[in-house]
């Protein structure tokens, strides 16, 4: 009795093989590119959060100095928690999404503090991120102008 042989052929193989790499050539970049995508975006969300955020602020601490209250002033380490309440992470290495320079290396932006109670100069600074934000402006709100 004679078995009839099964399995695949090397050159049915090096066909699957093939098709794969030619498959993750493809693949690969566009994933790259997704996940750079995500980061950005992730940047600008900070960006534009940590603007509308101290907006908010100043707009209330105008409030209660019309009122009259006390303000005591505002400083790098005070907007920290305005801004990022949730604690959320920057894009790369996972630490804090603010500090008081933006890093072009793990996507940090910016938030430096200055002037008096209820004069304060906040300047918020988007980060060089993967070399895509060159060009583009820093964000600066005064206590006067909000």
């Amino acid at each position: 009795m004679k078995r009839a042989q099964s399995g695949f052929t090397l050159i049915e193989l090096m066909i699957v093989v093939a098709i794969i790499a030619i498959l993750a050539a493809i693949a690969i970049p566009a994933y790259n590119q997704y996940i750079r995508e995500a980061q950005m975006s992730k940047v600008t969300d900070h960006y534009d959060g940590a603007y509308r955020a101290l907006k908010a602020e100043l707009s209330k601490r105008a409030a209660q100095s019309a009122r009259g209250e006390n303000l005591t002033a505002l400083n790098n380490t005070s907007v920290l928690p305005i801004v990022n309440p949730e604690n959320r992470t920057a894009p790369i290495g996972g630490g804090l999404a603010y500090g008081t320079s933006a890093s072009a290396t793990t996507g940090m932006v910016g938030i430096t503090v200055s002037g008096a109670a209820g004069q304060e100069t906040i300047i918020i600074t988007r980060p060089n991120f993967l070399n895509a934000m060159n060009g583009t402006p820093n964000v600066t709100i005064s206590a006067g102008n909000i």
